[in-house]
């Protein structure tokens, strides 16, 4: 979604080398360092991950082989916007207020294509706020589907 936007080149330039690095320690099998560092240099806002209950931090590292073949997938980051233009139900788009750079303006491009999308930033948060803020993730998205149940 980002491929041909100049707003997020430096963004994207900077997660590649980042991303080639989690990717080569996954292929090794070195699967938790490759989770921790994911976590820590692409996804979370500083001291996230040892936040992260130690059963959710295992289950990332259990499912790293599936990350690693999405990562080597060449259609993984291809999304055709076209695609939710006619998905008319309520659609909540989330991030923290410390994403990295790039999920903004992912969640803004979605946002202009689904016709009832509404963002909901977490302050503070990082790329995960259901894991690192969940008591106010369920009351924003209770409240959210609350606001659609009558329709």
């Amino acid at each position: 979604l980002l491929a041909d936007d100049p707003a997020a080149a430096q963004a994207l330039q900077d997660v590649g080398p980042l991303m080639g690095s989690v990717i080569q320690r996954l292929a090794s099998g070195d699967h938790a360092a490759a989770a921790e560092q994911f976590f820590t240099d692409l996804a979370l806002a500083p001291g996230e991950w040892e936040q992260m209950p130690p059963e959710y931090r295992d289950t990332v590292v259990e499912n790293a082989p599936t990350f690693l073949d999405e990562a080597q997938d060449p259609e993984a980051l291809q999304f055709d916007l076209e695609w939710v233009r006619d998905f008319a139900t309520p659609t909540l788009l989330t991030m923290g207020e410390q994403s990295p750079p790039q999920y903004a303006p992912v969640l803004e491009k979605l946002a202009e294509a689904l016709p009832r999308a509404e963002r909901l930033t977490f302050p503070n948060a990082g790329h995960l706020p259901h894991v690192t803020h969940p008591d106010a993730y369920v009351e924003a998205t209770t409240a959210f589907v609350r606001k659609y149940e009558e329709s």
